[in-house]
């Protein structure tokens, strides 16, 4: 199939269809953007909406168009990844939960709820746009997400936000709340049965509760008329890419719309090895999620091997002109001191990178919402570290995907920086260029 779009009088036709409607109707239905810059040239790169959730194209474009060029940066992080507590509910994912090393050294670590609302609100009126419930430890263990106060107070202030849970306490979470503030849910399952679950994540918490909870959450969602869906993920390990599968079957019944395979990622210490003849059967599993991909139940799944390590950006497995994950988005988690929030570089250096392949100090430590803003601001200027420098030390990038879009982006539009807009396809070649300069048109 091709598409066509008309640019000053041109007519440019691509593989692959256009993908309209609202940030959730398009979300997992495009693999690609069509850039249209103001002076009629046009580039087609790759794109993935998974690298916005909860937010959209017309987040990124926004923030883009806020950045300072004398600066390079804008005025506010597009996205605050939140960790507001690491306390979790599960024990250890299997041996690969990448923060289990720094929060066994402060397992209680918790933000106040007052602090965390100064940071929010600092955050929205800067200019940040998407707010996610993170961790670390389980968002859901803050009883202030859990009782919908937080996610209520961002969703008043117009953020979007998510939470990024493990679903243990999912039964005990206030879920009216979540519907009404529009929140994504997105819950690691990780098995199909109910002893797998809890051998994985090392606690007796029942998977048949948290798929019934899925169950009432999505009820709620369609009470209050909300398009918001509801994800899930599911990280593969010897001990459970078995139930894959029907784990999927299970999910799209219990009102999941979007069901996303991943790989485990971080130093060897963490990962898991398969065998030859265990990587051969996940690959099947892999193509039977692929062929349950439509628009009412959109999966993702790795198209890289299992067994391959992490990015290093230092070793130049890829090129960026800077690290755009930590230019456009940032980690606010505990602080050494009760009271105090340390802001992160990217979620590579959560806990200060302990237990991960290289250790790189917070940003910047804060007792007071009123300033964070800006000291993330003065960090581009003052970390030893700068976001430029960034590739050049990092061994373990996890935000490949997302680098590279937004410095494709940035590379076409800064010609001098012009004016643009962003069209969404799905392509039967997404990981192709085809640019079309100006002098072409």
């Amino acid at each position: 199939m091709e598409s066509l779009v008309d640019v000053n009088g041109k007519k440019y036709t691509f593989q692959g269809n256009w993908v309209d409607g609202s940030a959730w109707q398009r979300f997992g239905l495009y693999n690609s953007y069509v850039v249209i810059r103001e002076d009629g040239s046009v580039m087609k790169m790759p794109a993935h909406a998974g690298e916005l959730v909860p937010g959209s194209t017309e987040d990124l474009v926004a923030v883009i168009r806020s950045i300072d060029p004398r600066r390079g940066y804008p005025p506010a992080p597009m996205t605050l990844e939140l960790d507001p507590t690491y306390a979790c509910a599960s024990k250890d994912c299997g041996g690969h939960c990448f923060s289990r090393s720094y929060r066994s050294l402060r397992p209680g670590a918790y933000l106040p709820v007052n602090l965390v609302e100064g940071i929010v609100q600092e955050f929205s009126t800067a200019g940040g746009r998407i707010l996610r419930f993170d961790g670390g430890g389980d968002p859901l263990l803050h009883k202030d997400v859990r009782s919908g106060r937080l996610v209520r107070f961002a969703s008043n202030l117009g953020l979007k936000t998510t939470i990024l849970t493990s679903g243990d306490l999912l039964p005990e979470s206030n879920l009216a709340a979540f519907a009404e503030a529009n929140c994504y849910v997105r819950v690691s399952l990780n098995a199909s049965t109910n002893s797998t679950r809890q051998k994985f994540h090392g606690n007796k918490i029942s998977l048949d509760e948290i798929f019934a909870s899925i169950e009432r959450l999505a009820f709620e969602l369609k009470s209050v008329k909300s398009e918001t869906p509801i994800g899930a993920t599911y990280l593969l390990a010897p001990m459970n890419y078995r139930e894959v599968y029907d784990c999927a079957i299970r999910a799209r019944e219990k009102g999941i719309s979007h069901f996303s395979v991943r790989r485990v990622l971080g130093p060897p210490s963490l990962r898991p090895v398969f065998s030859p003849d265990e990587e051969c059967e996940l690959a099947a599993c892999l193509e039977a999620i692929r062929s349950l991909h439509c628009s009412d139940f959109r999966v993702a799944v790795p198209w890289r091997s299992v067994a391959e390590s992490d990015v290093n950006l230092s070793a130049g497995q890829f090129v960026a002109e800077k690290c755009w994950q930590s230019t456009l988005k940032v980690i606010v988690e505990p602080g050494e001191q009760p009271e105090e929030a340390n802001a992160a570089l990217c979620g590579r250096y959560r806990g200060g990178g302990v237990g991960q392949a290289s250790k790189l100090r917070p940003l910047f430590s804060t007792r007071t919402a009123s300033d964070w803003i800006m000291q993330w601001q003065s960090s581009f200027e003052n970390y030893p570290i700068t976001r430029e420098t960034l590739p050049s030390v990092c061994t373990s990038c996890i935000d490949r995907g997302f680098i590279l879009m937004v410095d494709r982006l940035m590379r076409f539009i800064r010609c001098p920086m012009s004016d643009f807009k962003i069209l969404h396809l799905n392509s039967p070649t997404p990981f192709e260029y085809e640019c079309k300069t100006a002098a072409l048109l």
